[in-house]
């Protein structure tokens, strides 16, 4: 999936300077990036993959050739892979992971064509990959970035001391007339070092005209001084002087090489003949594609035992310009794919396993044929698998939002026999938004997609959708509209006759019913939803259900029955292979036999949940987890293992930037101290980081329990009676009467000693 094809550094001349500079760089403590910046043809990928090449003092090296613009998600994922670290199943998880690994050993990253994730303002398409290089600039991470682009990421000015900049110019006299006799061309020397100066140097262009005269008859090799005015040329319009050496280049080529050389340059991926005959109505061998490659028209590598090309991006550019239709180019573009792709996706395949599915999709969509491309990617259909379902269950949100974004898009007026297809994009499409907490837009684009349902009378869409809706308003606390719209889906399920449907509605206004505290209107759902999923043997349904049903009866206090709904669930989860379902269910067993005094079967489950944590990459599962073992472990005196733990856990709350998670580990660190005036230092930044993010609660909490008592062992009354006024204020507030009393009867023995 991502490209990783270098420029051939086969005819290496001259940048002395250059290297030894980048050199220079790479040897300064505080460099995390070094960029090459020129414009297209002047060898800044050659350069830069001189340098990846001859570099040996890193743990891995990866090369990232930006041929499209990736987004961070793709990207990341696909370093991680690389690396074998875990790959979170978040993607807001993915700049920590990634920042995190980085720094675990030296590394090499190469972004090559950077230009391609810019905006003609030099902003980032995907702001993600400023948000990382920011974090990453932070760190003390002893990688390094190499990039090479045609202008400039627009950086912080904090962060331009991290980085260094090199404007690449033409090559010297020297080494273009070098370059010249390498590849064939003779002439004398005055009129070969004349040539140079008159391309400025510029190695893409020495090449072409090298190309364009080695096809000549042999009295024309020789370098001829005319040459600028005959082809029309100009001196310092380089990239207007390439064309016009690609038109002469095409014009000198046979009809079927010329055909060739325009269908291929639809191709994103490199290609081999097979891939270059599918095509063009006649058979392509590999000794006419390098013929092409010969005259600098194609990029030629050995991969395997085979012969791959690829185009120099600014020559691909230039041919996909050029008015002749491509129609049936694409057409046979997604005839060779739509043969080679793999018609069943396991669930251990990787990325590249969809390789041919998002390529037919592209050609598709080049066609304007956004039915076909949505269908080619979505549906089971033709022998083929759901690409979508696959991205979908191996958390490549980013990958999916890149198709649904452009179908989106660029899908502007669905026909009639369309709107079912438009319909399911719409929502597949605020699904993803949804995931990627995009949650306004998801909620739009819902809507409309409820419009087109409601309008071709799709009721089942029209009940995924209204449940869709309800997820979203659920999450945005507004449960009463929610649970409106999740009864809506279950009418709607019920008239459909779904019973998995009905079950997922059922759950879900159980959800709801828990957080507006109808607690027994949610058992009663929750009971009523498992017989549904138990009758459609979902597997995960019945296991989400039994802790729903654990967590509930949790705040029944009813924590014996809940251990056993609890374990239930957790062979439902091992069954269906949800480590993160294992891993929440092993963490609330965790709660409920910690509360049972079981301390040291506590700690076991919460050690297997935080195993599970890891492996999946879900950062603030892990820290809830050490912040519980550190419960458990201060609880039984191991104060220096709790420390620890604590310690771990705080990083990472900090990392995720959860401000509740920092302060309930500083308020438990605050409470180790030995030195009362510590402890009040830990208390006391929990208390402003309780302030910061108004939780009440946590507030009243802190001043009546922590705070107050740490203020009366140093023997200051005054600031003791001060914070269990504040924290009894804040109770009433919030209707708690719990640290209401608990505060009355603090004041009172404190005034009466």
């Amino acid at each position: 999936m991502i490209d990783q094809r270098r420029s051939d550094a086969t005819y290496w001349h001259g940048r002395e300077k250059e290297v030894a500079k980048i050199q220079d760089w790479l040897n300064l403590p505080n460099i995390k990036l070094i960029g090459v910046t020129a414009a297209g043809g002047f060898g800044k990928s050659t350069l830069v993959g001189k340098i990846y090449d001859d570099l040996q003092n890193f743990d891995q090296k990866i090369w990232t050739s930006f041929s499209q613009a990736y987004p961070f998600g793709i990207w990341g994922r696909w370093v991680l892979e690389q690396l074998k670290q875990p790959v979170p199943e978040k993607d807001e998880e993915l700049i920590i992971a990634l920042c995190n690994c980085l720094q675990n050993g030296r590394y090499l990253l190469v972004w090559d064509n950077l230009e391609t994730l810019l905006h003609d303002n030099g902003q980032w398409q995907d702001p993600t990959y400023g948000e990382f290089l920011l974090r990453w600039f932070g760190s003390n991470s002893r990688s390094l970035i190499l990039v090479t682009s045609r202008e400039k990421p627009t950086l912080p000015n904090n962060t331009l001391s991290y980085c260094q900049w090199l404007g690449l110019d033409g090559l010297s006299i020297s080494a273009g007339v070098a370059l010249l006799k390498d590849l064939q061309i003779q002439g004398d020397e005055l009129d070969l070092e004349d040539f140079v100066k008159r391309t400025n140097g510029h190695p893409l262009l020495i090449k072409l005209v090298a190309g364009l005269l080695l096809d000549e008859q042999e009295e024309l090799k020789k370098l001829n001084q005319n040459f600028f005015e005959i082809l029309g040329l100009h001196r310092d319009d380089p990239e207007s002087s390439i064309g016009k050496i690609i038109d002469a280049s095409i014009k000198r080529l046979n009809q079927k090489l010329q055909t060739l050389l325009l269908n291929v340059s639809v191709y994103r991926l490199s290609f081999d003949e097979s891939a270059a005959t599918a095509l063009i109505d006649e058979t392509i061998t590999t000794k006419e594609l390098r013929q092409l490659a010969k005259c600098s028209l194609l990029q030629e590598k050995k991969q395997e035992g085979v012969w791959k090309f690829q185009f120099q991006p600014l020559i691909q550019s230039y041919l996909q310009q050029r008015p002749e239709d491509r129609t049936k180019a694409h057409e046979l573009a997604i005839a060779y794919y739509t043969k080679r792709r793999k018609p069943q996706l396991a669930h251990n395949d990787n990325l590249e396993a969809v390789t041919e599915y998002l390529e037919i999709f592209y050609h598709y969509c080049e066609l304007g044929k956004y039915a076909e491309a949505f269908s080619s990617v979505y549906y089971s259909e033709n022998n083929h698998d759901k690409c979508d379902e696959f991205l979908r269950k191996r958390y490549y949100n980013a990958v999916r939002l890149s198709l649904y974004e452009r179908l989106i898009t660029e899908w502007k007026s669905p026909k009639e026999n369309e709107k079912r297809l438009f319909s399911d994009a719409l929502k597949v499409y605020g699904d993803v938004l949804q995931f990627l907490d995009r949650r306004n837009e998801a909620l739009s684009r819902y809507e409309q997609a409820l419009s087109f349902y409601r309008e071709i009378g799709e009721l089942l869409g029209e009940a995924n959708t209204l449940q869709s809706i309800g997820d979203v308003l659920q999450f945005l606390k507004c449960s009463d509209e929610a649970l409106s719209r999740y009864e809506q889906a279950l009418a709607l399920y019920r008239e459909k006759c779904s019973r998995l449907g009905e079950a997922y509605a059922l759950k879900a206004i159980g959800d709801a019913l828990h957080y507006l505290k109808r607690r027994d209107e949610a058992l009663s759902h929750y009971e009523e939803a498992l017989i549904f999923f138990q009758e459609a043997n979902s597997r995960l349904g019945i296991a989400n259900t039994l802790k729903a049903i654990g967590d509930m009866l949790q705040f029944f206090h009813r924590r014996d029955e809940a251990l056993s709904w609890y374990e239930q669930a957790l062979t439902f989860y091992r069954e269906t292979g949800s480590l993160a379902g294992e891993a929440n269910t092993l963490r609330a067993i965790g709660d409920v036999l910690q509360f049972l005094d079981r301390r040291d079967e506590a700690l076991s489950r919460y050690e297997q949940a935080l195993t599970f944590y890891q492996e999946i990459g879900d950062l603030l599962g892990e820290a809830n987890t050490l912040k519980a073992i550190g419960d458990v472990l201060q609880f039984l005196d191991r104060r220096d293992e709790a420390l620890s733990r604590y310690e771990q856990a705080l990083s990472f709350f900090r990392e995720i930037g959860s401000g509740l998670g920092e302060a309930n580990v500083l308020k438990e660190l605050g409470k180790l101290q030995d030195d009362p005036k510590q402890g009040l230092l830990f208390i006391q930044k929990a208390q402003n980081l309780y302030q910061q993010i108004g939780d009440i609660y946590s507030q009243s909490r802190n001043l009546i329990y922590f705070l107050a008592e740490v203020q009366l062992k140093m023997g200051d009354k005054t600031a003791a009676i001060n914070s269990l006024t504040e924290g009894e204020e804040l109770a009433a507030k919030i209707n708690y009467q719990p640290f209401q009393k608990r505060a009355q009867d603090k004041l009172a023995e404190i005034k009466s000693c």
